[in-house]
């Protein structure tokens, strides 16, 4: 030990740092051995923590994500992954695409026929479809009015940015399906690999979008009308829940003591266990449903007296517009005939907001061919707008 103690005029620093010794010394060499033990010791304890198993993650998300995507790298060109995104590229995506430019069309149909009538004619068309159809769409007609009232008109515009970016795309997608550049008289998209094929697919779609920055201003404020719309919508239907969720509740000891005992002699002892869980959620499945269609006799309702008005008085326009009503009997309307004195619209809305409701309820808010097939977009977004806000 006596070695231990520095000499102040021979000492020397090491490399690594340690303590100042006599360089060739005995002390020097037992601070060596000792700076080698203790990393000796590391490497093993190191080497035993890898060895022993995991009792919790030592990683976060990110990390975790980071290593997955790491290991994408080295996927195989046959990997199902690839192979999934490839077929659903080629066979997927052209017929979606056909399906959507078809209804597009139709749209674009549609809003022709909107641009040459007059108003009061689209009107009693708006009303028709609500009176007849709107309870089955009143999670959608709530999300619209909503939509509205929080969107404005910049939301229109916004719309119209997103749908022109898409015709770009689509137009550029059919095009790229029938390119063949070196006239072997097979297209490219069945020539390349799975790789090449979806990074050649994101390259058409980038290169066709003609304002990437208004694109990505329009997609974000509509984000944020859709989550302002469904906040809105489950604060206005979550009394709607519950209310369902509150029967459930009070149903459910009920139907225990009536179904209990057949569900636990179909099940056995193994499994009585579970007899309580499954009737509970049938029964708040059940008052769920039950709910929503209550919920869509009030729309149908209300839907039947507006869609009622609507018609009412688009039709007392034209006539007004035409002198029609003029010409009629004095004991039917005053002369001259003054719409704020009448009450022959109400005479005529209501009974058509009552064979509207009727309709509705006896066809249990279903469209009849070939409605069904033209409103199926409007149905798509029901099923969503029901999901977000009932989930």
């Amino acid at each position: 030990l006596k070695w231990l103690k520095p000499v102040r005029p021979l000492h020397l620093h090491s490399e690594a740092g340690r303590s100042p010794c006599i360089s060739g010394s005995p002390a020097y060499a037992a601070m060596s051995l000792l700076e080698e033990g203790k990393s000796l010791m590391a490497v093993e304890k190191e080497e035993d923590k890898k060895s022993e198993p995991k009792t919790s993650r030592t990683k976060g998300d990110f990390s975790r994500a980071t290593d997955f995507i790491a290991s994408l790298k080295d996927m195989p060109e046959d990997s199902p992954i690839k192979k999934g995104i490839a077929c659903f590229l080629k066979y997927g995506v052209k017929p979606l695409i056909i399906i959507v430019m078809a209804y597009v069309w139709v749209f674009k149909q549609l809003y022709k026929i909107y641009k040459l009538l007059p108003m009061n004619i689209v009107s009693i068309i708006f009303g028709v479809g609500l009176c007849f159809f709107g309870g089955t769409y009143f999670a959608a007609i709530a999300a619209a009015e909503a939509a509205i009232n929080l969107g404005g008109a910049d939301m229109w515009e916004h719309f119209k940015t997103c749908y022109n970016e898409a015709s770009f795309v689509a137009v550029a997608n059919t095009e790229d399906d029938k390119l063949d550049a070196n006239k072997d008289g097979i297209v490219d998209v069945q020539q390349m690999s799975t790789n090449d094929l979806i990074n050649h697919k994101a390259k058409v779609a980038m290169m066709s979008v003609k304002d990437p920055m208004k694109l990505q201003q329009a997609v974000t404020a509509l984000i944020n009308v859709w989550v302002a719309v469904i906040a809105t919508l489950k604060f206005q239907f979550a009394k709607t829940v519950a209310v369902a969720l509150g029967i459930a509740n009070m149903l459910s000891l009920p139907a225990c003591r009536v179904v209990g005992p057949l569900l636990c002699s179909v099940m056995g002892p193994d499994l009585n266990h579970w007899v309580p869980t499954i009737i509970d959620t049938t029964i708040k499945i059940i008052t769920v449903w039950f709910a929503t269609y209550i919920q869509s006799c009030i729309s149908a309702f209300y839907s039947g007296l507006r869609g009622g008005r609507i018609i009412a008085e688009s039709i007392f326009n034209i006539m007004t517009e035409r002198g029609w009503m003029d010409k009629l009997p004095d004991c039917l309307t005053a002369k001259p005939f003054d719409p704020d004195q009448s009450y022959l619209d109400e005479a005529i809305q209501y009974p058509i907001a009552a064979f509207g409701f009727y309709y509705q309820i006896t066809h249990g808010f279903a469209l009849e061919f070939p409605w069904n097939l033209i409103c199926l977009p409007l149905t798509i977004i029901e099923w969503i707008i029901r999901f977000q806000v009932y989930t």
